[in-house]
């Protein structure tokens, strides 16, 4: 145990900050020698470096990528994943000088940081660069010329790599491997252009006559290889057993405390997460602290500078993403030498990037998903050093879930990354971009998958591709790569201008209506903007800039057709669990104005929008009609089934490593198809990217779970820790908790009364 780290903890007592749920006891590292054919030079640069032994799983990473296979790396936070490809990479480079190697980071600042350590191993055979958007077009030749490890984003690799690749062409020639670090991102729509955006590579490396091997590296996941062969489409052997050590770990929840029982409103999370922080720091502590956005980030960081004074508040600083690799290293080295005991952070920072030998991690609101939770908690206590690991949950219900249920962290994975290259909406305009880079051909499925051959056709169809000698042609004139969004389903989005012109943001145009309606208050980057008008035809919006006094809800009238029914499982008493396509199609109505410092309604004002349609896949659940005794109410039966709908909308992120803003639903007494009470949960995306398909999947798991977050708030009529939605498009109304209990209970078979029955 370190004692630079056992000094500030001892004098700590644990349940002074809240609910002590577990002690991690240490685990010590599994160290292997180094491989017997490593080059002398990087044999030298790792014993310079003091890493003249390996963790178990770097050398088994190594030893199957020496063998042909593909690797997935699934260990904790700080367990040297890196090395499990740079090892590779290395080796290779210095044994071949024409070899190459591509390194792929979710983001500019992670790849910076790489290309630093990369540089200390101080190999005169490896040559790395970054090439991203902030590459001079002076340099750009001299990289694709000169460096052979590259670091870049996968945004870079579509748009500027792959539509070039005859200026690649000895670079993917040489191409021995990709890594791609940080893989457990790469989930839902952002993953499954990125998968798209692999197959690409995988297509056009063998062009120019590459074959290289992948190795991706995740946060421990429920679903590491799957996850990896759906995103590249080739066979991977897991890594798992993790080598690396790690000191005792103490596990702090504290929930902020109940100020209104019957509505269920507790203190604010931020300043509870700024009166640990302070607290902590207070007693000589290194401590982090996350926040999810960047104003949240900011106001712990002030809540706590003031409670430690002028003098305190000199030794913490915020940490966020958009800091230069310059100020990144002062924080850091303000650190190492004492000169700062904290910094506060958004969630950005949880990756890879090294901030430094903390000893406590604050986790402020559940950052989407179990494995963010771990990798903030694994900033802490690097090696053999004891570590805090503290959550502050937020006042919904999957936050308050987790905080009654510690082992759902603790405990073994259940979330699972879930993408898919089956989604026209995603798979076409790669479609196109790869035939922009080389005509398609009939082999091409080996790349795209089995939606390849529909999705060419109905372009083929449209007139974007044309047929020549057996083989698919761009018929543009452009590079359609420039109009994919990584991270949205639709091509089509809307501009956000002030009334100067002056660019202040974008937004997919399907998500216009209901948030860039006349009225609406738009926030971009701390600061609040009003839309003064939406043209939907000319995708613009006109925006002016407001204090950030009020922000609004839109109302809105949501039908959802079934348009294919794919799979039906029977439940309890009747009940039926179903799967397939939905045509989902929204109206927004009306907004409401609220303001900010106290939640009061200022008005209700009416909108006349055209409708927006969205064709994605969904799960629902039909139960057997009302006996006719029941005549419930539609506040009570139709109020029982919103807040059962809610529930399951609330949990279903633990499942799919999704956030709650991907998922739409709508349940009604009596849908026009089923002609039975209905629940619909619908992927919030067009084409759908298999978040449903979990909650169907999951589904007894899912309504277990919801049941056990309504069954144990405090509240007393519904609250956001249980049933209610802070998107709910009709505001919340009706809602009926003690009735989703009764359906919850019924539908997993507990009871067999019918919940439309008092």
């Amino acid at each position: 145990m370190s004692s630079r780290a056992a000094l500030p903890l001892a004098g700590i007592h644990p349940r002074e900050l809240g609910r002590v749920v577990a002690s991690l006891r240490p685990r010590p590292a599994s160290l292997v020698e180094l491989p017997p054919d490593l080059h002398p030079a990087l044999r030298e640069a790792l014993q310079r470096g003091g890493m003249g032994r390996l963790y178990s799983h770097q050398r088994e990473s190594y030893e199957r990528l020496r063998s042909g296979e593909n690797v997935v790396v699934s260990t904790a936070t700080a367990s040297g994943k890196s090395l499990c490809y740079k090892l590779f990479a290395f080796q290779t480079a210095l044994e071949d000088p024409r070899s190459r190697a591509l390194f792929l980071y979710p983001t500019k600042a992670l790849a910076q940081d790489q290309l630093g350590k990369i540089r200390a191993f101080g190999l005169r055979g490896v040559r790395p660069a970054t090439y991203d958007g902030d590459t001079p077009q002076s340099l750009r030749a001299d990289v694709r010329r000169r460096a052979n490890v590259v670091l870049t984003n996968p945004d870079m690799l579509s748009v500027g790599i792959l539509p070039n690749h005859d200026a690649w062409g000895p670079f993917l020639r040489g191409l021995g491997v990709v890594a791609v670090d940080e893989a457990h991102v790469l989930r839902g729509v952002f993953g499954s252009h990125v998968a798209a955006v692999l197959r690409r590579l995988r297509r056009v490396a063998r062009l120019h006559g590459g074959d290289p091997r992948f190795v991706l590296t995740s946060a421990t996941i429920a679903n590491p290889q799957e996850l990896a062969e759906t995103l590249t489409g080739l066979p991977f052997s897991p890594v798992d057993r993790d080598g690396a050590p790690s000191g005792e770990r103490r596990v702090i929840f504290r929930n902020p405390p109940l100020l209104d029982r019957e509505r269920g409103e507790r203190r604010s999370l931020l300043t509870e997460g700024a009166l640990v922080f302070a607290a902590l720091v207070a007693r000589g502590v290194r401590t982090i602290a996350f926040a999810r956005t960047r104003r949240a980030a900011e106001l712990i960081y002030r809540y706590a500078a003031d409670r430690l004074g002028p003098e305190g508040a000199r030794r913490i600083s915020p940490y966020r993403a958009g800091y230069t690799p310059g100020e990144r290293r002062e924080i850091e080295g303000r650190l190492f030498r004492g000169e700062l005991l904290g910094v506060v952070s958004t969630n950005a920072l949880e990756l890879g990037v090294d901030v430094g030998s903390l000893d406590a991690a604050v986790c402020c609101g559940y950052p989407g998903s179990v494995a963010s939770v771990w990798q903030q908690w694994g900033r802490a206590g690097r090696g053999e050093n004891p570590s805090l690991a503290v959550y502050i949950p937020g006042r919904d219900a999957l936050d308050q879930f987790l905080y009654e249920n510690p082992q759902r962290i603790l405990g073994r994975r259940v979330e699972a990354a879930r993408l898919t290259l089956e989604n026209p909406y995603i798979l076409a305009p790669h479609l196109l971009a790869a035939a922009h880079e080389a005509p398609l051909e009939p082999g091409d499925e080996e790349f795209f998958g089995p939606g390849y051959g529909r999705v060419a056709g109905e372009l083929e169809d449209a007139g974007a591709l044309l047929r020549s000698g057996g083989r698919l042609v761009y018929a543009g004139g452009d590079s359609p790569a420039r109009r994919i969004s990584l991270r949205s389903a639709s091509s089509e989005t809307v501009v956000i201008a002030d009334g100067e012109g002056e660019l202040v943001g974008t937004a997919e145009a399907a998500r216009a209506p209901s948030e860039l309606h006349p009225g609406a208050v738009y926030l971009h980057r701390g600061a609040a903007y009003e839309v003064e008008r939406l043209d939907l035809a000319a995708h613009r919006a006109l925006v002016r800039r407001v204090p950030d006094r009020f922000y609004t809800r839109p109302r809105v009238e949501t039908d959802v057709e079934i348009l294919e029914e794919l799979e039906v499982r029977p439940l309890p008493g009747g009940a039926a669990l179903h799967r397939g396509r939905v045509r989902a199609t929204d109206a927004v109505t009306h907004y409401k104005k609220v303001r900010v410092a106290d939640d009061r309604d200022v008005g209700v004002f009416p909108l006349d929008l055209p409708e927006v349609s969205l064709e994605t896949q969904a799960f629902w659940i039909t139960l057997p009609p009302p006996p006719p005794e029941a005549r419930p109410s539609f506040e009570v039966f139709g109020g029982a089934l919103h807040a059962a709908e809610h529930a399951l909308i609330g949990l279903l992120p633990l499942f799919a490593m999704c956030d709650r803003a991907d998922i739409g639903g709508l349940s009604t007494p009596v849908h026009r198809q089923t002609g039975r009470p209905t629940i619909f949960v619908y992927d919030g995306y067009p084409g759908g990217v298999g978040i449903s398909h979990r909650g169907f999947e999951a589904f007894f798991s899912l309504a277990r779970d919801a049941l056990g977050a309504i069954v144990r708030c405090p509240c007393e009529k519904g609250c956001p820790a249980c049933v209610q939605s802070p998107k709910c498009g009709n505001w919340n109304e009706p809602l009926n908790k003690e009735g989703a209990v009764r359906l919850l209970r019924f539908v997993l078979g507990q009871v067999d009364r019918h919940p439309a029955l008092p």
